[in-house]
């Protein structure tokens, strides 16, 4: 498994906990949204930084739609 992908698993778990959510839940999230993609694309940044600042730019991406400019 590439790091990136171990960071998926990272990014999705933490997510469900920070929102509360139950597995089904964050998946199917993940996937409407396609957030998978966009925390992959967004590997660098994320990786860096703080994990709370990663699930606040997840949120804004999924209230707003717009990238984050980087």
């Amino acid at each position: 498994m590439s790091k990136e992908m171990r960071f998926l698993v990272f990014a999705i778990e933490y997510y469900r906990q920070a929102k509360g959510l139950t597995g089904p839940e964050v998946a199917a999230l993940f996937r409407e949204k396609g957030l998978s993609q966009y925390v992959l694309d967004n590997y660098f940044l994320y990786h860096i930084e703080s994990p709370d600042l990663m699930v606040a730019d997840i949120d804004r991406y999924v209230e707003t739609g717009e990238r984050p400019a980087l």
